[in-house]
C-alpha cells in the first residue's frame, strides 16, 4: 500500500479545483444556504476519498494482476486460448464497469423502452469483448494499429447511415463509457503483459492501442442493436 500517498496527492490536485469551482458557482449564481454548501463540501470530500482509495487499489492490485495474467497466458503457447481468454475477460470487466450501468439507467430514464432490459449492457460488453480479442491478435502478429482503426471507423460510419437516428448518439456514447476507471486500467495492464512476452518491437507500439480498438466495438454493437430494434431508415 505504498502508493496511497501519491494516489491521494494526485486525486486532490485534480479534484480540489473542480470542487472549488462548483462551490464558487453555487455561491454566486444560486441561492446558497448552509445545508447546500455543506452538501457540496461533504460530497467533494467523499469523492476525493473514494477516488483516492480506488486509485490506490488499482495500483496495488488491478494493474499488477492484469499484467501478470497478460504475461502468463501466452506461455501456454496457444493463440486461440489467449484470444478466447481475452474475449471473456473483456466482456466480464465491461459488464462490471459502473459507467456502463450509469449509461443504461440514463437511457432508460430519458427514453423508457428504447432498449429491452439488459440488452444495452450485453451489446456493449460483446462489442468490447470482440475488439479486445482483435487487439490481442494485432499484438500477437505485430500488425500496425492503423490497419484496424481505419477500417473499423469506416465501418461504423457506414453502419450509422442505415441505423435509425435515435440510436446513433447512444451508440457513440457507448464507446466513451467503456473507457471507465475499471476497464481501462485492467485491459491496458493485461495488454502490456501480453506484449512483454509476445512483443518483438518497441514496447509502446505493441502494448497500447487496445483501448482505442475496444472503443470501436460497443459503438458498432449498439448500432447493430438499433438496426435490429428499429429497422433501417
Amino acid at each position: 500500500m505504498e502508493h496511497w500517498r501519491e494516489s491521494f496527492k494526485e486525486v486532490l490536485a485534480v479534484t480540489a479545483p473542480i470542487a472549488l469551482a462548483i462551490l464558487v458557482l453555487r455561491l454566486i449564481f444560486l441561492d446558497a444556504d448552509l445545508v447546500s454548501v455543506s452538501r457540496v463540501i461533504l460530497g467533494s470530500l467523499m469523492a476525493i476519498l473514494g477516488l483516492g482509495l480506488f486509485l490506490t487499489g488499482a495500483r496495488a492490485g488491478i494493474l499488477p494482476f492484469g499484467e501478470y495474467l497478460g504475461a502468463k497466458m501466452p506461455q501456454y503457447g496457444s493463440l486461440v486460448l489467449l484470444l478466447v481468454f481475452g474475449v471473456i475477460l473483456g466482456f466480464a470487466i465491461t459488464v462490471a464497469e459502473p459507467d456502463v450501468r450509469v449509461l443504461e439507467s440514463q437511457v432508460e430514464g430519458a427514453s423508457p423502452g428504447t432498449f429491452p432490459s439488459g440488452s444495452l449492457i450485453i451489446a456493449i460488453g460483446a462489442g468490447v469483448a470482440l475488439f479486445v480479442g482483435i487487439s490481442l491478435y494485432r499484438t500477437a502478429v505485430q500488425a500496425p494499429l492503423a490497419r484496424f482503426i481505419v477500417p473499423g471507423y469506416l465501418a461504423l460510419f457506414l453502419l450509422a447511415i442505415f441505423t435509425p437516428p435515435e440510436y446513433i448518439p447512444v451508440a457513440f456514447d457507448s464507446g466513451g463509457v467503456t473507457t471507465g476507471p475499471l476497464t481501462v486500467p485492467f485491459i491496458i495492464a493485461f495488454s502490456v503483459g501480453v506484449a512483454s512476452v509476445l512483443g518483438r518491437r518497441a514496447g509502446v507500439s505493441d502494448s497500447f492501442g487496445i483501448v482505442a480498438l475496444a472503443s470501436i466495438g460497443p459503438v458498432g454493437a449498439v448500432l447493430l442493436l438499433g438496426l435490429l430494434l428499429g429497422g433501417t431508415r
